[in-house]
């Protein structure tokens, strides 16, 4: 019964409501359905994963967590013709903004919160306790980026096709024109590459949930593919329409076993209808997402009032008949700010089990990233610029015991325009005055880590 249950779960009926607005922000469905029906030990993993999922949340569900710090390799796929900073070849503050966004949204540290737009569902938003690396040590222990540069070839030049289920696979290996992948049982992949070239339009991004890895013959497939316009919110993904910088974040979800959070079943007509999808037997067991029929494309603001189900029809977290939870990073909202509890104990459960049971706990032993600190920079004011916006002169306040390597101001093309080495006091100035006004990073490089500062130059 699950095995059908979990196929069904997997149905594509947003996929006709994507195309009518030439953009499907999220292909991991049809990813899903296809690799199902063609992979059967695929699938029997996916079902035993689940399995291992009902049974831990019914000891574990309240247990305590420390944070965990997953290393990433992000791998960007590019047309021959597009120099460092230049289309497909994203510069590289655009990588810093990218996983500046995933190390808040995991941790409740987006700007939304402490007052969302609106309140709903405040007491259901929780802290995820996971943060992002980018690798500094490879997989022969040497030093790295974290970051890996690939000219794809003459047949991608004009982008992947996210709809082919062969060609949505081809970034993924360096002999069909993308990056061969780094170990996944170590390091999370991220393929950043052109998805433009997709039938039914424009495709932000997908993931496969938890179980390729455990295959050594499909283990090349397991991580997340992202366009590369909606890969951060600055450098070439500045201009991209209805770009949150929450595409990493939706499908990084997918990755650790969290589905959408409306409806993907329909009726013997085709018709969309109301069901809890990340709440059934073989389907999540997610209980604190209301259920819900339709897809929401537009903004979450204070005022929003979808509600698509009646809830006391289902059986979950909720007594009464509650809107829909359009702000959770698993929706299509345009803007989205909240994991909840429940989701998170799934992603708990993915960072805990084996890799036999298709669970992710090998990424807790990687020495992937072997520099600690590198999140408290990113979240706390150990490194403060001001005054910001300038008129010219930015200057840096350095606090408590943190020795800055260097300082490297780079423009939106990710070209460095200044770097100073060396530091030795705690307050540090930089004359910016003769360049154009515009937005430009100061990359900051200590002992404990990356630190990247948005500059607005207004003179």
């Amino acid at each position: 019964m699950k095995k059908s249950i979990i196929i069904g779960l997997l149905l594509i009926a947003f996929f006709t409501k994507a195309q009518e607005r030439n953009i499907k922000k999220c292909a991991t469905s049809h990813l899903m359905e296809y690799e199902m029906q063609t992979n059967p030990q695929y699938k029997n993993t996916v079902e035993s994963y689940f399995n291992g999922l009902e049974e831990w949340l019914k000891n574990n569900s309240n247990s305590e967590n420390t944070v965990i710090t997953i290393p990433v390799v992000v791998h960007v796929v590019h047309k021959q013709s597009h120099n460092l900073g230049i289309g497909t070849n994203i510069p590289q503050i655009q990588i810093d903004d990218a996983i500046r966004i995933l190390n808040e949204d995991y941790r409740k540290m987006n700007p939304e919160f402490p007052n969302p737009p609106r309140n709903t569902f405040n007491s259901y938003a929780g802290d995820c306790e996971l943060e992002f690396c980018l690798a500094t040590t490879d997989e022969n222990g040497n030093t790295t980026t974290g970051v890996t540069r690939t000219i794809t070839n003459s047949t991608h030049n004009s982008g992947f096709d996210a709809d082919d289920n062969t060609d949505s696979n081809a970034m993924k290996r360096t002999a069909t024109g993308g990056k061969d992948n780094w170990n996944p049982l170590k390091y999370l992949n991220i393929w950043v590459c052109n998805l433009t070239n997709s039938q039914g339009g424009q495709t932000l991004g997908y993931a496969y949930l938890p179980g390729q890895q455990s295959q050594a013959w499909t283990a090349w497939k397991d991580g997340l593919v992202v366009d590369y316009s909606y890969f951060g919110t600055v450098g070439n993904a500045a201009t991209a329409s209805n770009n949150d910088g929450r595409t990493p974040t939706h499908e990084i979800g997918h990755y650790l076993g969290l589905k959408h959070t409306f409806c993907e079943q329909t009726d013997a007509q085709g018709n969309t209808i109301c069901c809890d999808n990340d709440n059934t037997s073989g389907g999540g067991y997610v209980d604190d997402t209301p259920a819900q029929k339709d897809i929401y494309w537009g903004s979450v603001i204070s005022t929003t009032n979808n509600n698509t189900c009646n809830d006391t029809q289902f059986s979950n977290a909720f007594t009464s008949d509650v809107l829909d939870m359009d702000e959770n990073f698993m929706s299509y909202a345009f803007t989205t700010w909240m994991f909840s509890h429940k989701q998170i104990n799934v992603m708990d459960y993915t960072m805990s089990a084996s890799t036999g049971q298709g669970g992710r706990a090998a990424l807790k032993t990687s020495n992937g990233c072997n520099i600690t600190g590198v999140n408290e920079i990113l979240h706390d004011n150990l490194i403060s610029v001001y005054p910001n916006p300038t008129n010219g002169r930015i200057n840096f306040k350095i606090t408590m015991n943190i020795k800055v390597n260097n300082i490297s101001v780079q423009n939106v093309l990710g070209e460095e325009i200044v770097v100073v080495k060396n530091i030795a006091n705690d307050i540090f100035s930089l004359d910016l005055s003769s360049f154009p006004r515009g937005i430009y990073f100061a990359i900051i490089d200590t002992d404990k880590g990356r630190s990247t500062k948005k500059i607005l130059l207004s003179k």
